[in-house]
């Protein structure tokens, strides 16, 4: 099992998580970081994330996923 850590990222701040998760699958970190991407797409906030940023225990940047514009989101 590996650990990443999905943080939030806005246009002004980035809010990290510290704590992480643990998965063994790549594919089920990716689709946890989609899944994160489309919840937090729901919020309907001036100041809200733009994309979830996916790291590995040292840090080091993965991928990321932008999170879809509330409007852009069907019901």
């Amino acid at each position: 099992m590996n650990r990443f850590f999905f943080d939030l990222a806005a246009k002004t701040y980035v809010q990290y998580d510290y704590r992480g998760r643990e998965f063994s699958d790549p594919d089920e970190v990716r689709s946890f970081a989609e899944l994160l991407a489309l919840d937090m797409g729901c919020i309907d906030d001036q100041d809200r994330a733009v994309e979830v940023q996916v790291r590995n225990i040292h840090g080091k940047q993965l991928f990321s996923v932008p999170i879809p514009q509330p409007n852009l989101i069907a019901a």
